[in-house]
């Protein structure tokens, strides 16, 4: 993580090709990543109802049998690269939350991080998640998955947020973080929903976005946004 010129930590993230943990064998392995890939660039680029099994077979040069026989469905290679994507941000979110440094952060810094988690992804893997948003709204078991997946970032969160708790004016510190989260959340991924938004102001690539989402951010929890001393150096 680095610092901007803006005061928020920037996060780097993995690369898209990176989301699909392979199984051990290698020819499983090859075909289990060019179905999955495959299927990937299709979702995005086409949708997901549009994409069918034998599209993915063609363009990724697998038989429909052996696509079969990783997955019942399109569903199921939805849900699967939905899982290699959770898991695979997930560990890079708890390597950064782990780091020691964290123990001398101000607090107005976790608020710069929790928002900048939130808005570097929806950046970096805007295709990804608007497809995500769309089968959100489609499958309530996949909806179910997702609730969770958020909640386990909430709680990741949370163990930054609580070194600070005497600094943050909430009662109940977990509910502040979950509702906080879903907020900024919210307003990020309603950003990247049109491909190209009519007001450049309303998207995650605009800096002054991001410092609005700051400020509502730091009033909620009970502190001072343009407080520069709570920027670690």
């Amino acid at each position: 993580m680095v610092i901007d010129t803006v005061g928020f930590l920037s996060v780097s993230w993995a690369d898209a090709t990176d989301w699909i943990s392979p199984p051990s064998q290698q020819r499983s392995r090859h075909t289990l990543q060019k179905v999955l890939t495959t299927a990937r660039d299709l979702f995005i680029r086409q949708g997901f109802e549009e994409t069918t099994i034998a599209q993915i077979s063609r363009q990724s040069r697998v038989s429909v049998g052996s696509i079969y026989n990783l997955f019942p469905d399109k569903h199921s290679i939805f849900r699967a690269l939905y899982e290699h994507y959770r898991a695979a941000r997930e560990a890079q979110i708890g390597n950064m939350v782990d780091q020691p440094h964290w123990d001398s952060t101000p607090a107005l810094d976790v608020i710069r991080f929790h928002i900048e988690i939130v808005f570097s992804s929806s950046r970096e893997d805007a295709g990804f998640l608007r497809l995500v948003e769309q089968r959100r709204g489609a499958d309530m078991g996949f909806y179910q998955t997702l609730a969770r997946a958020e909640e386990s970032f909430c709680q990741l969160m949370l163990s930054l947020y609580a070194r600070h708790a005497d600094e943050f004016d909430h009662p109940d510190l977990a509910t502040a973080v979950r509702y906080l989260h879903y907020v900024i959340r919210g307003s990020a991924i309603w950003s990247i929903m049109p491909q190209e938004p009519d007001d450049p102001f309303f998207t995650v690539a605009s800096p002054r976005y991001q410092e609005e989402t700051m400020r509502m951010a730091c009033r909620y929890m009970g502190l001072q946004p343009g407080d520069r001393a709570g920027h670690a150096g």
